[in-house]
């Protein structure tokens, strides 16, 4: 049983999934699921007679009591006993038909450069002029698996390789890939470490570019707005659709907008859609997933001046840099994507 689970989640880390799950159906078998280019697929069974034991080897690994099955549980795995790449994040849900595992995969494979983020080239241009700003905030917005911690690790990573000078410091849950030049750090929320928590303990180490893994809660919104309002470049996330959600859901979460207005410098919003695989003229092959391969990025970017902060500060929306619907009917025209795609992700 241990072969046949290591087997499935190296083969899911090397199809270059996000996330594995094991899911229990009606008749307490296992479905082993990947989740690839952000669409789910089976990749294998666990039979019912297994499924037990292969929920207690996943549990053993990640040092969780397995006879614990009614309360969710949330640990990490040391991907090297499992001849993988990094660590593994794991949860343990129950449900009615069994217990249920989520694996959060390694990232593999080079972190991309910015100019490789398939961003349009104008939005990596302003993201650059950005990061190289002494103070300010700037706001990733996008939901679940949209690719908005790649696209800040690779603006930091660039950032830390030709500004060295500059202290760059992360807040993280978990630190899914280690930048080098930069400082990591992991919160562990069920200890109450949380991200404002994080955050003021940072800010005694003297950083000059912070970002903040994810906005979940009103303490952490004010300290980023406080932090980009007293000197620092202050990078974050945010979960929402569109760049013009962002500034009224911080208001929202009760950060004032007379605050943060004066911080910030810019929304990006983006999302991830799959590339068709030309090469098989997208009907599938062995080299493809259902005729896509590989995942190019659109977005919003709300670049905010003078003139922009003053039809927010009315609850106007404010003109894009970059608009996401454009850009996805230009992918659509080039044949690079498809319409049934951009609905599944745009609705």
């Amino acid at each position: 049983m241990t072969v046949i689970l290591e087997g499935m989640l190296r083969r899911a880390e090397a199809l270059g999934a996000s996330d594995f799950a094991l899911e229990p159906d009606d008749g307490s078998a296992l479905v082993a699921m990947a989740r690839i280019d952000g669409v789910r697929s089976v990749i294998g069974r666990i039979p019912p007679g297994d499924a037990v034991v292969a929920i207690a080897r996943l549990k053993s690994l990640a040092g969780l009591p397995a006879y614990i099955t009614d309360e969710a549980q949330d640990g990490r795995i040391d991907g090297r006993a499992l001849g993988m790449s990094g660590d593994l994040r794991a949860s343990f849900l129950p449900t009615v038909r069994g217990q249920r595992a989520a694996i959060r995969l390694p990232a593999i494979g080079q972190l991309p450069t910015p100019d490789g983020l398939g961003l349009p080239d104008g939005v990596v241009s302003a993201l650059r002029a950005l990061a190289r700003r002494p103070d300010g905030l700037i706001v990733v917005a996008g939901p679940t698996g949209s690719g908005k911690t790649t696209t800040l690790h690779s603006i930091l990573a660039e950032l830390a390789q030709q500004r060295p000078d500059r202290h760059v410091l992360t807040i993280e849950d978990p630190v899914e890939r280690r930048v080098a030049g930069v400082t990591q750090i992991e919160v562990a929320i069920p200890r109450g470490f949380g991200f404002c928590d994080a955050l003021t303990a940072a800010l005694r180490h003297d950083p000059d570019v912070i970002v903040v893994g994810e906005v979940r809660d009103p303490g952490t919104a004010l300290a980023c707005v406080r932090a980009a309002l007293t000197g620092h470049l202050v990078l974050t996330t945010v979960h929402a659709g569109r760049a013009a959600e962002v500034v009224p859901r911080l208001i929202e979460m009760g950060v004032d907008a007379d605050l943060l207005l004066p911080a910030l410098s810019a929304v990006l919003a983006q999302r991830l859609v799959r590339r068709r695989h030309l090469a098989c003229r997208a009907e599938g092959c062995a080299a493809c997933t259902g005729g896509f391969s590989g995942r190019q990025a659109i977005a919003d970017l709300l670049l905010v001046d003078q003139d922009s902060r003053a039809l927010l500060r009315r609850g106007v929306d404010a003109p894009l840099f970059a608009d996401l619907d454009r850009q996805a009917a230009e992918l659509v025209s080039q044949g690079v994507t498809t319409t049934d795609e951009l609905d599944r992700v745009l609705g």
